[in-house]
Parts: C-alpha cells; structure tokens; sequence
C-alpha cells in the first residue's frame, strides 16, 4: 500500500543479499529493479572493507524458501526493495563471529 520505501531482515551467516522471491524460482514483476538495488548494495558495501556477497533472489541465490518476511513485504505491502541479508562470515567461524569483526561488520552494512 505504499507505507514501505524497503525492507531488510537480517540473518547470520553466508555473505548473501537476498531478493524476492524465495518460494519460487520465478522472477517479480520488479526483478530488475531489485537486482540494482542488490548490485548496488553489495558494491557499496564490499567498498568499506572489501567484504564480497554474492546476490540475487532467495530461491536461487540460497536454497527454495517459503515464509519469507522479503517476500511478505513485497507481495504484500508492496515494498519494491525488500531484501533478506546473511551477513558475515561464510563458513568459516559460522554463528560465532569473532568480536574483532562485528564493528566491521556494522560499518560495511551501513554503507549498503
């Protein structure tokens, strides 16, 4: 209905900024629009420490998911930008980030 200029839920970890639709490998009627915004989000954001992602929707990008807030956000209150992001790291410590990288992190983030 207009009330969402973009949404973003984030997850850890993967390294992936993630679009609708998950439930299905077909792509939004905004698809471009939504892979530019995720180009230029993972570019600003790899500038600040040089962190990469990867990114495209969450069905093909991760695995097939139903039940995507990304993906109620669009579909449903129309928020054209409406993302699902894994932040740091991708693999390697997991869900136990180490403190010395949640600050850089958070700036790499803001930047997107």
């Amino acid at each position: 209905d207009g009330n969402f200029a973009g949404y973003i839920n984030f997850h850890s970890y993967s390294q992936l900024w993630m679009s609708p639709w998950g439930y299905t490998s077909d792509k939004p009627a905004d698809y471009d629009q939504q892979e530019a915004g995720s180009a230029a989000a993972v570019a600003a954001l790899e500038a600040v420490h040089g962190t990469k992602y990867d990114y495209g929707p969450i069905s093909t990008t991760i695995y097939p998911a139903s039940g995507s807030s990304a993906d109620y956000v669009y579909g449903t209150c129309g928020a054209i930008y409406s993302y699902g992001v894994e932040l740091r790291d991708t693999g390697k410590d997991g869900f136990l980030l180490p403190a010395d990288q949640i600050t850089p992190s958070g700036e790499e983030t803001w930047a997107a």
